[in-house]
């Protein structure tokens, strides 16, 4: 469904098949992959036209990534790719139809919760292959750069994340 400032990534217009990633830039809603299989596949949603269709390929084809909006840019982050948990991270600007890598995280991390927060992007958790992860670390696109910060105080599995705005 889609709700006025969110985006649930599944069953939404002609679209059937089910998708594990979603993030919003602007109108449009991306949502990224099959459940489980490693692909470079996205796809815009617009919700005026209750459209779905095909945008440009990632460059790096993964699944159980991180997705999440900043600066009107949409970012994937980690996952896997079918044989290697991945610690790059893409970012597609819609204005250029384009996707480049940005600074790299400074550990692999699959099933990864992303957010933007505070101008930047918090990776949290995860996977890397042999671990569950309990550190955080925060992308800052002003400087191309990842730095840990506190660590979460355990984590068990797959991690959810939303921020709630404080006026």
């Amino acid at each position: 469904r889609v709700r006025e400032k969110s985006f649930v990534g599944s069953f939404v217009g002609d679209n059937k098949r089910p998708t594990q990633h979603a993030g919003r830039v602007g109108r449009f809603c991306a949502c990224a992959i099959k459940l489980n299989e490693s692909l470079t596949l996205v796809e815009r949603y617009d919700p005026l036209l209750g459209q779905w269709s095909s945008v440009v390929p990632m460059l790096t084809r993964r699944c159980r990534l991180g997705v999440a909006s900043l600066n009107s840019k949409l970012y994937v982050c980690g996952g896997y790719d079918g044989s290697t948990f991945l610690q790059t991270v893409e970012m597609f600007d819609p204005a250029t139809n384009q996707w480049k890598y940005v600074a790299p995280m400074n550990v692999m991390r699959s099933r990864v919760a992303l957010v933007a927060n505070l101008g930047k992007l918090w990776a949290i958790g995860g996977y890397d292959g042999v671990t569950n992860l309990s550190t955080v670390e925060v992308y800052d696109p002003n400087t191309d750069s990842w730095s840990f910060v506190a660590p979460m105080c355990a984590h068990e599995g797959g991690v959810g994340v939303g921020v709630i705005p404080i006026c």
